[in-house]
């Protein structure tokens, strides 16, 4: 007598005794836990990807001993905190910040913190509805608040967003403002809202640069002054002989076209990243 089997993993039909049956059976029940095991395995990698592998409450970049077995594995750690001391904001723990700034207080410099405000979401997925609602301190919510009401008079806060060491505050006209840590404007970003413009042949309008993001120079550009003495500082030194003849901020860089064509990326505290492609 013959039977025909169906191996589950894919279309193949073969024939065998009935001896062989309890075999084949064998090999399905070991095909079929393999895939569960796969799959087990797979879990398992998703979960390890979480950042803070020993849940000590310091994630893996901050972390002196990433794995908690007690052995340094990431970098150095003077004061013996856990935190390793590129992340530590007080690498000799006397009480002082002596590296970079630290907002919710748990002694990783926010550079390093996947949580820069504390609240147990990642800065990735972090936003809020007014400055109140986020752990600036008052003294940051009030000098950006000073701000707003100096330069955007009417306009009113519609979301606070902390990334990339950036404070992004959107208000209700459609404009993006940037701050630092320290609550120091950085730039200006405005949706464009002409979408019809396509349809208008006035070459006075094109002249006129509808997009909002675009200057034709730094100083005609809503960057700070600082950010704006730094990219020139960083161009008189580089490319002497070269003018800015196109300035365009879009998703928090800023990118400088100079009159020999090359252009320059700069993040939007005016430090250089790269030459555009």
């Amino acid at each position: 007598m013959k039977k025909i089997i169906l191996l589950t993993t894919g279309i193949l039909l073969f024939s065998c005794s009935t001896e062989d049956v309890s075999d084949d059976q064998n090999l399905i029940n070991e095909i079929e836990s393999l895939n569960i095991n796969e799959e087990t395995i797979s879990d398992k990698s998703s979960s390890t990807t979480n950042k803070d592998t020993d849940n000590d409450g310091i994630n893996d970049e901050a972390d002196a001993d990433v794995d908690g077995d007690g052995t340094i594995d990431n970098g150095t750690d003077s004061d013996g905190d856990g935190i390793n001391d590129l992340a530590d904001v007080d690498t000799d723990n006397d009480g002082i910040e002596d590296n970079g700034t630290d907002i919710d207080e748990d002694g990783i410099n926010d550079e390093y913190d996947d949580d820069i405000d504390g609240d147990g979401v990642s800065n990735e997925e972090d936003e809020y509805q007014n400055l109140s609602d986020t752990d600036l301190s008052s003294s940051i919510q009030q000098k950006i608040t000073a701000y707003i009401n100096e330069n955007h008079s009417g306009e009113t806060i519609t979301e606070v967003e902390i990334e990339n060491q950036i404070i992004e505050v959107e208000l209700s006209g459609n404009i993006e403002l940037s701050f630092d840590l320290n609550g120091d404007f950085l730039a200006t970003e405005a949706e464009n809202d002409h979408d019809n413009d396509d349809d208008n042949d006035n070459d006075d309008n094109d002249d006129n640069e509808n997009d909002e993001n675009e200057y034709s120079s730094l100083s005609s550009s809503n960057l700070s002054q600082s950010v704006q003495q730094k990219i020139s500082d960083y161009i008189s030194t580089n490319y002497p002989n070269d003018t800015v003849t196109e300035v365009e901020i879009e998703n928090q860089k800023i990118e400088v076209e100079l009159s020999s064509g090359i252009e320059l990326i700069f993040d939007i505290n005016g430090n250089f990243v790269r030459l555009d492609d």
